[in-house]
């Protein structure tokens, strides 16, 4: 079968398509023919040799759409021939993957396995951090940075869907009104205005209830001053500085809680809940997917070029024609 692949690590130009062995599945398996593959900003750490592959050659991405050609013979809940999405799928970039079926969730009809791989991971990094983690309630007011990008976005529609007041960051009057059509109730321009004084205005001077951070080293301090007494701060992201001081002082006299989050190691029953609970909000239509731009397999490096330099908002996309 055909991958996209890299054998060794470095900037967007070490990756080709090359042949690779099609992989085969385990009891517990399914087998997937791959129909797109979304790109995330680990996968550039990943290529990048910040963190590091088990092996070369390596098949990145971790996010797909596709439909399900094979079962394993333990596997009851999912059937050949369905449309399915799936994130934390090992080699996604590939045209085929074998993945636990705990992991694959149905692709409602009204959407495209372009929607499936844009989907996965940001809605489920979103659910997770509002719900499993950030314990989000009916009428709590939430901050979410970066709400024009593939998870703010997400988490704005979710948080909205479930009665949240949301404030979102937006850097510029276009990504801003990305954020206002996503749901978002005030959209603070980061750059023109005070944040904390902007979100202590909005909030009566009481702060907010739940944080959705994507880049905790540059935001700590700040959220320590907007978080309200008992409040969480969810670790999406710290893509600066991965060892941020921990301001413990601050952190305690808000009585608050800060709160890491990471797909790759959530409980399989967390994921199980988002994943069917973000299924179902797609089917009647309370979600919509945020896609930046759809690159072929032959274009992997201009894609991850672009995602490198932030060219486009929403997801970017690798679509396989099969």
């Amino acid at each position: 079968m055909k991958a996209v692949v890299y054998e060794t690590y470095g900037d967007p130009h070490v990756l080709k398509v090359s042949e690779v062995p099609k992989p085969t599945i385990k009891p517990n398996e399914v087998l997937i023919r791959v129909n797109a593959s979304g790109i995330n900003p680990v996968d550039t750490y990943f290529r990048k040799g910040i963190r590091e592959v088990e092996s070369f050659p390596h098949i990145p991405h971790f996010d797909l759409g596709g439909e399900v050609i094979e079962i394993g013979v333990d596997v009851t809940d999912t059937q050949i021939g369905d449309r399915v999405w799936a994130t934390n799928a090992k080699g996604a970039s590939a045209e085929y993957v074998a993945i636990s079926s705990a992991y694959v969730f149905p692709l409602p009809d009204n959407l495209t396995f372009k929607d499936g791989a844009a989907l996965a991971m940001p809605f489920m990094t979103a659910y997770l951090s509002l719900f499993s983690r950030g314990q989000l309630k009916d009428n709590e007011s939430v901050l979410i940075y970066g709400a024009a990008g593939a998870v703010g976005h997400a988490a704005v529609q979710m948080a909205k869907k479930a009665g949240a007041h949301v404030l979102a960051t937006a850097s510029n009057p276009e990504k801003a009104l990305l954020a206002k059509q996503a749901g978002a109730d005030q959209v603070i321009l980061y750059k023109e205005e005070d944040l904390v004084a902007k979100v202590m205005e909005l909030t009566d001077q009481n702060g907010v209830s739940l944080i959705l951070d994507m880049s905790v080293s540059e935001n700590l301090v700040k959220n320590l001053e907007m978080i309200a007494v008992t409040g969480r701060i969810i670790t999406i992201g710290s893509p600066v500085n991965n060892t941020p001081p921990l301001l413990w002082r601050e952190l305690n006299m808000k009585h608050a809680s800060l709160i890491g989050v990471l797909l790759f190691t959530a409980p399989t029953e967390e994921l199980r809940t988002a994943g069917k609970a973000i299924s179902a909000g797609f089917a009647n239509g309370s979600f919509a997917t945020h896609i930046g731009n759809v690159f072929s397999y032959e274009e992997a490096a201009t894609a991850h070029e672009a995602l490198d330099s932030k060219q486009y908002d929403g997801r970017i996309i690798l679509e396989h024609l099969n």
